[in-house]
C-alpha cells in the first residue's frame, strides 16, 4: 500500500474514523482553481525582475526552475555560508540579503497583479469545487500567499454551510480601532 497512490476519495474513507480532518493548503489548492494565475510559471511571466541583481536573475536558468522560493532559498544560504567562510565580504552578503528580499517583493507583486482583484471574480462553480473539497476537514490552515481559501471561507459562510474564524474580530474589551 505504501507505493500505491490512492484516490481522493479513498483517502477520505480510509483516513480517520470519527472523522476529525485538518487540512493544510499549499499552492496545489489556487493552482487546482486557476492554473493559469497561480503557477509558478505564469508568476515567473508576469514578474518584473528589473530591480533584482543580474546574478540573481541567472540563478533561475542555472538552478532550471521557475520557483521563486527554491531561489530564495539558495540566496539565504549563501548569505549564511559566505557569513562563516568570508565573514569579511560585507558588501556581497549584503547584496544576496537584499536580493533574497528584493525577490520576496517581486514575487508578491506578481501575485498581486494577476491574482482576482475582487471575490466576485471567483465563479461560483469555483467556490463549490473549492466547498466540495474543504468540507471534509475540521481546521483548515494554509501556506498560500493569495486570498483563495479565505475568500472561499468567507463565501461559505455567507451561505451558512461551515463556520470560519479568520480572526479579525474586536476585542473582548470592545471595538478596537484595527486588529494587529
Amino acid at each position: 500500500m505504501a507505493d500505491e497512490i490512492i484516490t481522493f476519495q479513498e483517502a477520505i474513507r480510509l483516513s480517520t474514523g470519527n472523522g476529525n480532518r485538518h487540512l493544510l493548503t499549499g499552492n496545489g489548492f489556487s493552482i487546482a482553481c486557476r492554473s493559469q494565475i497561480f503557477t509558478y510559471e505564469s508568476l515567473f511571466k508576469q514578474a518584473d525582475f528589473t530591480s533584482l541583481s543580474i546574478y540573481a536573475q541567472s540563478l533561475f536558468t542555472h538552478l532550471n526552475t521557475k520557483d521563486f522560493e527554491i531561489v530564495m532559498r539558495h540566496l539565504r544560504q549563501a548569505s549564511e555560508v559566505l557569513k562563516i567562510y568570508a565573514p569579511s565580504e560585507k558588501l556581497l552578503i549584503q547584496q544576496i540579503d537584499n536580493d533574497a528580499n528584493e525577490l520576496k517583493n517581486i514575487l508578491v507583486n506578481a501575485i498581486a497583479s494577476t491574482h482576482p482583484t475582487l471575490p466576485s471574480e471567483i465563479t461560483e462553480e469555483e467556490y463549490e469545487n473549492c466547498r466540495n473539497f474543504i468540507n471534509h476537514f475540521n481546521n483548515i490552515y494554509t501556506l498560500n500567499y493569495d486570498l483563495l481559501l479565505y475568500w472561499t471561507m468567507m463565501h461559505t459562510e455567507a451561505k451558512k454551510t461551515t463556520t470560519a474564524d479568520d480572526g479579525f474580530r474586536t476585542h473582548d474589551s470592545g471595538k478596537e480601532e484595527y486588529v494587529t
